[in-house]
């Protein structure tokens, strides 16, 4: 386990990444005051705990440059050797669990809750996780649908006293939101943090670049700086829920104003001889920001695979996703693993223009990615 499970880089995590290697960036971390020590990972897997596909036992597992891609089959882990009499759960939300190996030690970090307890904790139990084996997590924003799931890991109430901790990206996070997406538009409500804390989770608020579990990082604040716009489909109620003293000064006084995502994080890896993995769970500040975003903290131009949500639906516009293509088959990234809420129309113009670049992604799917498979 992570000792007494610091966010901040131990001691020990140190000396491991004194023999595993360490990329260091300084001048090109936006409003960076100092260098930003990024680990190097040695192996990765991602495993889809929760999201809204649930095809993928019908799928072959795959062998490819980087990547090993396994399918959950008959309803959990894919040894299972009889069809369990209850199935893996898909749901409009998204959970991925990160393991990732440095000189020996392992780490593993929940990024992302999903939207129901129920959801998460059955496919925590089909697929043979364990949650007491988790370091730390990250939440990428304040919606309902990445949130909501939290109890589901330890309950309501945690037993033992079970700490884990979980970053942040900004006390906005908190803020009560409005879905538009009825009419009238319906309430989504707040992310409790008196209720994380009885669920066992010590919350930081990090908006710069974070180490997380010695072995992985986040993006901090993702700048916009592309063609991508903040294109969000809720409205936030600053003072319900969050502290208006901790907002940024222009939406402090606001009664309801347009969600920005200011506080949407993304979360990452480097993958010692591949590159970055970046997880974008959401993308509302754009799936190239969050990507460019990675490269210019960590100082790593390559990028091995971008997965997670990349809100290719509405707002945005089917022009838009065909833009982000074009985008992304610039920076060139070895893999794309579309999920959540990425819309169609990316994924077909995708598929068109870099077929070999797509891999399809389901509930349960897990992918190994090391320099040696």
């Amino acid at each position: 386990m992570f000792g007494a499970r610091s966010l901040g880089t131990t001691r020990r995590a140190v000396l491991a990444m004194g023999a595993a290697g360490v990329v260091a960036l300084t001048a090109r971390a936006r409003g960076a005051a100092r260098a930003f020590i990024v680990p190097e990972v040695d192996a990765l897997t991602l495993q889809v705990v929760t999201d809204g596909a649930t095809f993928g036992p019908f799928l072959a597992n795959l062998d490819l440059p980087g990547l090993k891609v396994v399918r959950a089959g008959n309803g959990g882990q894919p040894s299972s050797p009889r069809m369990l009499p209850r199935a893996l759960l898909g749901e409009f939300g998204l959970s991925i669990l990160g393991e990732s190996v440095m000189a020996g030690q392992r780490r593993r970090v929940m990024i992302d809750f999903g939207y129901s307890r129920e959801a998460l904790a059955n496919n925590l139990a089909l697929l043979g996780i364990d949650p007491m084996t988790i370091d730390a997590a990250v939440l990428s924003h304040g919606h309902l649908d990445h949130y909501g799931g939290f109890p589901g890991l330890y309950g309501e109430v945690a037993a033992g006293g079970h700490r884990v901790p979980l970053t942040v990206g900004g006390e906005e996070s908190f803020c009560e939101r409005v879905a538009m997406i009825g009419n009238p538009p319906p309430v989504m409500g707040t992310l409790d943090r008196r209720a994380l804390a009885s669920a066992g989770f010590d919350v930081s608020i990090r908006a710069e670049p974070a180490i997380i579990a010695d072995q992985a990082f986040t993006t901090g604040i993702i700048p916009l700086d592309s063609f991508e716009r903040a294109a969000i489909p809720t409205r936030m109620r600053p003072g319900v829920g969050c502290d208006r003293a901790k907002l940024d000064p222009a939406k402090r006084q606001a009664t309801e104003l347009d969600d920005d995502g200011e506080h949407e994080l993304a979360t990452c890896y480097a993958v010692r001889g591949l590159g970055l993995v970046v997880v974008a769970s959401c993308s509302h500040r754009g799936v190239i920001n969050s990507v460019r975003r990675a490269q210019a903290i960590s100082g790593i131009d390559k990028v091995h695979a971008v997965l997670g949500g990349f809100h290719l639906v509405r707002p945005r516009t089917d022009a838009e996703a065909v833009q982000t293509v074009a985008a992304f088959a610039a920076i060139d990234p070895t893999y794309i693993v579309p999920m959540h809420c990425t819309g169609e129309a990316f994924i077909a113009e995708a598929l068109r223009v870099m077929p070999q670049k797509v891999i399809r992604s389901y509930v349960g799917s897990k992918f190994v990615f090391s320099a040696a498979v």
